[in-house]
């Protein structure tokens, strides 16, 4: 069995913003959720116990993607009769053109008529610093990070500024990987010393009680299943993708043979 450190030639995915999010896109295809009823009836559950007696809401998206995962979010909160400014905050341009294409098309089939929607393509980062300023009616009713604490340069940092946006009351919705995905990456990074510190469920519940001891934190878990085969693929690209997202590192297979091939010669 051999052991190796990350050299130069293995690549932090985090750092690789686009070939992150082509190998998220990828890792998604091959989650399977509980039952699309099931998710219905959880975000449902969410959100219509939010107690917010406003005649118009402000919610703030990070990291949204193509805006897939805000769907059923939006059609909740647009049912609850208020009008919505929902601001959507996204660094890749492609993403935040999908999104918009999604509004677009439901707006035409008459969907979503009192939302407003922004977009920002920019980091989480960079738009809390330019918009720290702002007076308290500008903080958000709900602060929406679906699976986006991944790529965020400082998740405790970030979420600890995203609270102080937050309106008395408000929700902060947060989905992160837990259970054995959380372990698998907290072991690449006892092997590879070198790689980012492993985002999950109960790394980032300890950094922000430790940034925020009052918060109010609550937590519900989901069981999902990881189509893992195509990875075992050697010339499979959607397998190769696969396995660079589940190890954080780009071009992993190719980058792991250097480091196999280099640790065998020497040893």
């Amino acid at each position: 069995m051999y052991m190796c450190k990350m050299s130069k030639e293995m690549k932090n995915l985090y750092h690789n913003t686009e070939e992150y999010f082509n190998r998220l896109r990828i890792f998604k295809k091959y989650m399977s959720y509980c039952p699309k009823e099931d998710q219905q009836t959880s975000v449902y559950e969410t959100f219509e116990n939010l107690k917010l007696k406003r005649d118009s809401l402000r919610v703030l998206a990070v990291g949204a993607g193509d805006g897939s995962s805000d769907v059923p979010i939006i059609d909740i909160l647009h049912s609850k009769q208020c009008h919505i400014n929902y601001i959507v905050v996204e660094p890749i341009m492609a993403e935040v053109e999908k999104f918009k294409s999604l509004v677009a098309s439901k707006q035409e089939q008459g969907q979503w008529a009192r939302v407003r929607f922004e977009f920002h393509q920019t980091t989480i980062e960079s738009y809390l610093e330019e918009s720290q300023t702002r007076v308290a009616e500008d903080n958000f009713d709900i602060i929406l990070a679906i699976h986006s604490a991944y790529n965020m340069s400082d998740p405790e940092g970030v979420f600890a500024g995203l609270y102080e946006r937050l309106q008395k009351g408000g929700l902060l919705l947060n989905t992160i990987t837990a259970g054995p995905l959380e372990k698998l990456y907290a072991k690449i990074k006892e092997r590879h010393p070198e790689s980012r510190q492993c985002v999950g469920s109960a790394w980032l519940r300890r950094m922000i009680q430790r940034r925020l001891p009052d918060i109010e934190i609550n937590t519900t878990y989901k069981k999902i299943a990881l189509l893992a085969d195509e990875c075992f693929k050697e010339e499979s690209q959607e397998g190769n993708m696969l396995l660079d997202f589940l190890t954080q590192t780009l071009d992993f297979r190719k980058a792991f043979l250097r480091e196999y091939l280099v640790t065998s010669w020497h040893s």
